[in-house]
């Protein structure tokens, strides 16, 4: 009989609402309705490590669930469902991605748009269809299972790809709108368009091991640009990150305007940091080198670190990664520039 052990972390899928506030309930009728509802020919682990709604989350929960698996994961289970909320979803899908890169059993990310005793929470279509890919897939590594608005299927997306839900209309997405597969009529249909095949897949998830030596690092710090971002403001003469992560506009630029008063140059402040000694990177951008503006140029020619190609999500989750697990630049480097579980597509 298959067996998966099912991580339960709180966010609005283990939650109940009472007098219209939303909050975690901890009466666990996700159990109950897990049991009762879902195919009863498979067994279940269940393990609760945090209960939270997920905008709490820091990286030291993931560290949480991540102990919690390598302490109750046998080799004979076929996967691993994990419950979590929806505003920080593609967060943790992008850190479990990189944790379970090369894993050879499936990690399905299940959440819902309301709570799960309500009658229309979508969270009951996405854990059933979680329950489905693990059991006929098979297919290892990260992945999202999500009811986008209006949709009567479940898509599925690549932890690694997945962008934060958007907040006016509650539908997933990722980095190039890119469903790996849908669930409809109890069938998969799998989208070959920008995504692994199913062989490469198979071949990636080469190990049976958990990487035990992987853990998160709550002391990346990241910056967005915005019109009028004074870098002044992180003089870090207290608490000092253990790297940088700056975002960049769609066009993959940011701010390198001189100002006689205030210090609004991302060049002038990669500059800093360099003296300061804190490594710098830059994400989400494109690899292409035609066509680029004259301040991304400017930004090039810094020697700045790009991390390119991925989400901002996957890269903080990269750096994160990195800065707790690997006490080398080598080993750093190896793994940020790797493709490990396709979070890179080519332009």
């Amino acid at each position: 009989m298959n067996t998966i052990l099912l991580i339960l972390t709180g966010g609005t899928i283990g939650s109940e609402k009472k007098r219209n506030i939303v909050n975690i309930s901890r009466n666990n009728y996700l159990k109950s309705f897990l049991l009762k509802n879902i195919n009863k020919k498979i067994n279940y682990k269940i393990i609760q490590p945090i209960n939270i709604l997920s905008e709490n989350a820091i990286p030291s929960d993931w560290n949480n669930i991540i102990k919690c698996i390598e302490e109750n994961w046998e080799n004979d289970f076929s996967g691993i469902i994990i419950t979590h909320g929806t505003d920080t979803l593609s967060f943790t899908a992008s850190a479990l991605s990189q944790y379970f890169y090369n894993f050879n059993k499936p990690v399905v990310l299940v959440s819902s748009d309301k709570p799960i005793k309500e009658k229309n929470a979508t969270g009951k279509s996405n854990l059933e269809a979680a329950v489905n890919f693990i059991i006929k897939t098979q297919l290892p590594g990260t992945y999202v299972s999500y009811k986008n608005p209006g949709k009567n299927f479940v898509s599925f997306f690549l932890g690694s790809r997945v962008k934060q839900i958007n907040s006016y209309d509650n539908s997933l997405n990722s980095r190039f709108s890119d469903i790996f597969c849908n669930f409809k009529n109890n069938k998969f249909l799998f989208i070959k368009k920008k995504n692994p095949s199913i062989l490469s897949i198979k071949k990636n998830g080469n190990s049976c091991k958990l990487n035990k030596k992987f853990r998160f690092s709550n002391k990346i710090l990241i910056i967005k640009p915005y019109p009028g971002l004074n870098y002044d403001i992180y003089n870090f003469n207290k608490i000092k990150p253990k790297a940088i992560l700056h975002t960049l506009y769609h066009s993959g630029t940011a701010s390198t305007r001189n100002e006689p008063k205030t210090n609004v140059s991302l060049e002038k402040f990669i500059k800093q940091n360099k003296y300061r000694k804190i490594p710098f990177f830059i994400s989400p951008i494109s690899n292409k080198k035609k066509n680029i503006y004259e301040s991304l140029k400017t930004l090039l020619n810094s020697n700045v670190k790009c991390l390119d190609g991925i989400t901002f999500e996957t890269a903080y989750a990269k750096l994160g990664l990195v800065y707790k697990s690997f006490k080398t630049e080598k080993k750093r480097n190896q793994f940020l520039t790797k493709n490990n579980f396709f979070e890179k597509i080519p332009f």
